[in-house]
């Protein structure tokens, strides 16, 4: 057997393969075998079947058919290894000549995706800035406020509605026609003015109303809204205000945060531990910015020549992330898709810039990596095992520590992701 091999754009391949006569006739020997066995002729046993009469009953394509299922896949994985051909996906097998007469080569041609080659501009100048992360005493009042809010006393008033007041409205939308619209209904909507929980102007509209009043409105909805067919509408809405409440002055006490927190603490305590939450949340944040705009640079000064085939599988693997989000609010990926309008060949076309983005970005990091020899230490990775198998109750932490231990995939994965941590950090100032 002999391969020709020749580059294709796309990251692709073509090697022309040529398999002697004598492996093929070796083949074929095998295939009569193979469906001697699972023939049936009377007169004789299943597997000792005379060839002539094999070849008399199955016929030339059904020979040539099994033949083929046994010399293309053995003679196109030895053509990958000895050229170190590193593929990604399925060939696309192409027949050039069959073998006609005794002597006759077999020939085909096998279009295969491969690992595209990466090439980096010069990364060492990437430097992207870290801001320094404080928690402001708004900052933390406003979270305070938050917090104890949950837990407010609401009281009756008779007076108009101001913002902060909450209160307890129906409403439904019409068109310019008079006819109501879809999913701009509500009975006993609660409402916190000021919340900015409804779509823009609404709750300015409820300022001033009493209970028992009724009024209507026009709204016009955001261009940029969620669901494309109320984008930049004009909705009229009527809407009736049911009851007005204020909210009771309230102190924050060790009776108030063991309301909101199920403990017993002081109240400089709890303000340390909001304050320190609200320190690594932010913390999140930054780094989580910092990752981006670092991905974003190794994307410019990557240079690669995605094949298809990759690009089809991120997509595919952002359509079940998307999945897996969607089933967690309780929808079908149908129902979701109906929601937005698209089909999955939508989906796929709007998302195959995204993939391709993706992908730059892990082929970029990842040869970075390989050239800077950059590893996560391993004691970092057992200790990284630890804290993940820390936030499972006892009975569980045995199965975390067995799903990530050394060798596994998992633990693979983490070492992976810690190295590309440690990579994104050399670039930061």
């Amino acid at each position: 057997m002999k391969a020709e091999i020749k580059k294709l754009p796309k990251s692709q391949v073509e090697l022309t393969i040529t398999v002697p006569y004598a492996d093929y006739a070796k083949a074929e020997k095998q295939a009569i075998e193979q469906i001697s066995k699972e023939m049936k002729v009377d007169g004789f046993r299943s597997g000792n079947i005379p060839e002539d009469v094999v070849r008399e009953k199955a016929g030339p394509e059904t020979i040539q058919s099994f033949t083929l299922e046994n010399i293309i896949p053995i003679s196109y994985s030895a053509a990958v290894k000895e050229n170190d051909v590193m593929v990604i996906a399925q060939p696309q097998v192409d027949i050039k000549s069959h073998v006609a007469k005794e002597g006759d080569d077999f020939v085909y041609t096998a279009v295969v995706s491969v690992m595209p080659e990466v090439k980096l501009g010069n990364y060492k100048k990437i430097k992207v800035k870290k801001e320094e992360v404080k928690v402001t005493d708004k900052e933390l009042n406003e979270t305070l406020e938050m917090i104890t809010s949950r837990f407010a006393e609401w009281k009756n008033v008779e007076r108009a509605a101001k913002m902060g007041d909450r209160v307890d409205v129906d409403f439904e939308g019409f068109d310019k026609d008079g006819k109501t619209l879809p999913n701009t209904a509500s009975k006993n909507h609660p409402v916190i003015l000021g919340s900015k929980a409804m779509i823009p102007g609404f709750e300015e509209a409820i300022v001033g109303m009493k209970a028992d009043e009724e009024k209507e409105f026009d709204i016009d909805f955001p261009k940029e809204y969620h669901a494309k067919d109320m984008q930049g509408k004009k909705v009229s809405f009527k809407a009736k205000v049911n009851r007005v409440e204020e909210k009771l002055d309230q102190e924050l006490n060790e009776a108030m945060v063991e309301k909101a927190t199920g403990q017993k603490q002081s109240v400089d305590d709890f303000k340390k531990r909001v304050k320190e939450d609200l320190t690594r949340e932010m913390e999140q944040r930054a780094q989580t910015e910092v990752d981006n705009k670092v991905v974003q640079e190794i994307i410019k000064i990557t240079t690669v020549e995605l094949p298809q085939s990759l690009i089809e599988d991120e997509i595919n693997l952002l359509k079940e992330e998307r999945k897996q989000a969607v089933t967690k609010q309780g929808l079908t990926w149908e129902q979701y898709l109906q929601h937005i309008k698209k089909s999955d060949e939508d989906f796929a076309k709007d998302h195959q810039k995204p993939a391709e983005e993706r992908l730059i970005a892990r082929l970029g990091v990842n040869q970075i990596i390989k050239e800077e020899k950059v590893e996560a230490d391993v004691a970092d990775v057992d200790k990284r095992v630890q804290e993940i198998a820390a936030n499972y109750p006892a009975e569980q932490k045995e199965k975390v520590l067995e799903y990530y231990k050394k060798d596994s995939e998992a633990y693979r994965a983490l070492k992976n992701n810690m190295s590309a941590d440690k990579l994104i950090n050399m670039f930061v100032v």
